[in-house]
């Protein structure tokens, strides 16, 4: 056979495979939602998502679902994706737990993160009982057989504001105790680009200064003092981790799976340490507490480094960057908007020392920035949430779409922020004034953190903790943008080409460097 020939019939080959896999498959399975077409068997869209998610989320929307908000179907490296959209649609995921499982998809993420089949056996594969007799020394028994939800529970022990216990305010008080310290000319030096002066790259600034800060509330000193780069390596890691969410292969990830090893290693020396080391100075409940249950479950150390990883992930992937972003839009609106807020805020503060925190949470006191907080949230967050299918369902109406198990769900929930029924025709724009005319109900519509049984836990805390910070950090501060042109030149792109559990990040080589000073007040 000539090679003209035989590649001619490879064409043939394909060509047959595409107009069954996508023309005619489709019609003797009418109920389905559609597959948005491919190149190449089995990889689908893996180098597609891998170099753009958001533009082949985009593309799903425009070609299948589009206003009608249809389910649609992805192909990705053997795994089978379903996107939902409609509110209704995603209304059922959250009410069918069972069906619709978050739990299963947690699984795949530890397993993508490193957790070994003997680990995921001891903590996901458990009876009613077994779990009980484990567990009955927290006082709170599940009779559940994931750790999944004892993991939650644990969560919502230490950070809900409605827990019976003073775990929430005590970890606010001492993360407020570390800003309060750290927050000054002097003791912010080591970031500066240049002596005598302090210049810094402000992307790569505040999450690095703020990573620190929750590492310091639920890991203490001792993690710092063994392992000074862990914030440099996290940062790494929290940039490639999305790829985990696809459920990427090693050989897609290299660097993703190489920074994987390096934290988790470091996470086994620190677990190495004494207990007591560790736990000196941690005002943290969870963690100890974390630990204790992997240690009831008899989960091994390498096993329990990756917790940890995933634990420190949780709690440093979101804030900083909110934070970030809340101080770059405020860089980039007019003085008055920030003269406004630094006026609201005044009140909370004796001298540069924030002396009554309650003060910038209730609401009415600060509205301007709280309208400005609730922007940044409609604005910057790209947070997607998934489950797995556990059994074949019909959605409810609108239509009757069928989804098979096995397969995955995505729900990208940034869809809905930029909804121009609810939010108008300039929702594409960032207005924070646009929250003086909203109803309440508007709120409810931005998912910065997930929705349904599977959202953060932490979202309290990161609005105590991002409120505080800005507050501090304008009070205390003046900001020079050194970068050339106005805001609309320095303002760096949000990277929404990959997915997240909350707040986007920015495009590589979008940082900018910014001058602070200790500002006088008066």
């Amino acid at each position: 056979m000539s090679f003209l020939s035989g590649t001619l019939l490879l064409f043939v080959a394909w060509l047959t495979w595409r107009v069954w896999k996508f023309t005619l498959s489709p019609l003797t399975r009418p109920n389905e939602p559609r597959e948005l077409p491919y190149t190449i068997p089995f990889i689908g869209h893996a180098i597609s998502l891998f170099m753009n998610s958001t533009a082949v989320l985009t593309k799903g929307w425009n070609k299948l679902s589009g206003d009608n908000r249809q389910p649609y179907a992805l192909q990705a490296a053997g795994t089978f994706f379903y996107v939902i959209s409609h509110p209704k649609h995603i209304a059922e995921l959250s009410r069918n737990t069972q069906n619709f499982s978050f739990v299963e998809f947690s699984v795949d993420i530890v397993k993508a993160t490193g957790m070994s089949p003997e680990g995921i056996a001891k903590t996901y594969n458990l009876d009613p009982d077994a779990l009980d007799a484990k567990v009955d020394h927290f006082k709170h028994p599940m009779k559940d057989k994931h750790f999944e939800h004892l993991n939650r529970q644990l969560h919502t022990t230490q950070l809900s504001p409605s827990s019976q216990n003073n775990n929430l305010p005590s970890l606010d008080q001492t993360i407020l105790s570390w800003l309060q310290n750290k927050l000054t000319i002097p003791n912010l030096q080591e970031y500066s680009l240049v002596q005598n002066d302090l210049e810094v790259n402000f992307y790569e600034f505040v999450n690095t200064v703020f990573i620190r800060a929750g590492e310091n509330a639920f890991f203490g000193p001792a993690l710092a003092r063994n392992y000074p780069d862990v914030a440099h390596d996290f940062r790494i890691y929290d940039e490639l981790h999305w790829r985990d969410l696809y459920l990427f292969p090693p050989f897609l990830a290299p660097e993703l799976t190489a920074i994987k090893e390096k934290l988790t290693a470091q996470f086994k020396k620190y677990l190495a340490l004494p207990k007591q080391e560790r736990d000196k100075q941690n005002p943290s409940w969870f963690t100890p507490n974390f630990e204790l249950a992997l240690d009831k479950l008899e989960v091994g150390e390498q096993d329990k480094a990756v917790f940890f990883l995933m634990l420190y992930l949780a709690t440093n992937t979101n804030t900083p960057k909110l934070l970030f972003w809340c101080l770059a839009h405020l860089l980039s609106s007019p003085a008055t908007c920030l003269d406004k807020i630094r006026a609201e805020i005044s009140p909370a503060f004796t001298g540069d020392e924030l002396t009554d925190p309650s003060y910038l949470l209730t609401p009415g006191n600060c509205p301007t920035f709280e309208f400005f907080y609730l922007e940044v949230l409609r604005f910057r967050s790209h947070s997607v949430s998934a489950r797995v299918v556990t059994a074949d369902t019909v959605l409810p109406a609108p239509g009757s779409f069928l989804l098979r198990k096995g397969a995955k769900v995505l729900i990208p929930y940034r869809v809905f922020h930029f909804d121009e029924t609810i939010f108008g025709k300039d929702a594409k724009f960032f207005k924070p004034e646009r929250w003086e005319s909203l109803p309440a109900s508007a709120r409810g519509v931005v998912r910065a953190f997930g929705g349904g049984k599977s959202i953060c836990p932490g979202r309290y805390l990161a609005e105590r903790e991002v409120k505080k910070a800005v507050a501090l950090m304008i009070r205390r501060f003046d900001f020079e943008v050194l970068a050339e042109g106005g805001p609309g030149k320095w303002m760096p792109k949000g990277d929404d080409s990959r997915p997240g559990v909350g707040m986007m990040g920015i495009e590589k080589g979008g940082d900018f460097k910014v001058r602070v000073r200790k500002r006088e007040v008066v």
